[in-house]
């Protein structure tokens, strides 16, 4: 009695074991469960689109529309306490800041904007993009969401643009406009842009 008592203690324990096993193969190949028409992102093109710092869910309206308009006029004048000490343009002010900071963040964008009339060019353009944006009603920005994919399906010409280049230079962008508010720099602001940009990119 001893002896059965004690085996089915045994089979018990037993029974509560479970037990693993790697499959030789991959059941699923999660990639194939649908289709990437404009294929997958390499190795190296991990941090995509989006930065992390800006919302998963950015919120285009006019107000921040303004608010990046205003803060961006101080900049381009040069209105700022922190600028007029230079005694330069805010323009150049801004661009050469930007530009220093984009080159040591990522040397690859030295073969991206090889020409500098260019890559200023491109800079003035994308910002005036941005500040141009509509946000009156939820037509004018359903609008501004076609234009800005329209705008991404043509940056899928320029060979030298990887993924990654996008959120480099956006957070670039906006971490010279606050770093030239100096003191006006504010919550209230660094929100405007994440948002106005965030809305650009997704």
């Amino acid at each position: 009695m001893g002896n059965r008592a004690s085996s089915s203690r045994a089979n018990r324990e037993q029974a509560k074991v479970i037990h693993l096993r790697a499959q030789a193969s991959e059941d699923v190949d999660l990639d194939m469960l649908t289709e990437y028409s404009f294929g997958v992102a390499h190795e190296h093109e991990v941090q995509h689109y989006m930065p992390p710092q800006l919302p998963l869910l950015p919120v285009l309206t006019k107000a921040r529309i303004e608010t990046c308009a205003r803060s961006w006029d101080k900049v381009r004048t040069a209105a700022t306490d922190k600028m007029k000490s230079y005694g330069k343009p805010g323009i150049v002010l801004f661009y050469d800041e930007f530009f220093y900071r984009l080159f040591q963040r990522d040397s690859t964008f030295r073969v991206v904007f090889a020409n500098s009339k260019e890559r200023a060019e491109v800079l003035i353009k994308a910002l005036m993009f941005m500040l141009n944006m509509r946000a009156d009603s939820p037509e004018s920005v359903a609008n501004m969401q076609n234009r800005c994919r329209f705008l991404g399906h043509k940056h899928r010409s320029y060979s030298l643009v990887r993924p990654h280049h996008f959120a480099a230079y956006t957070m670039t962008c906006i971490e010279v406009i606050m770093y030239w508010m100096g003191d006006e720099a504010s919550i209230m602001v660094a929100d405007a842009w994440s948002n106005v940009v965030g809305f650009v990119l997704r």
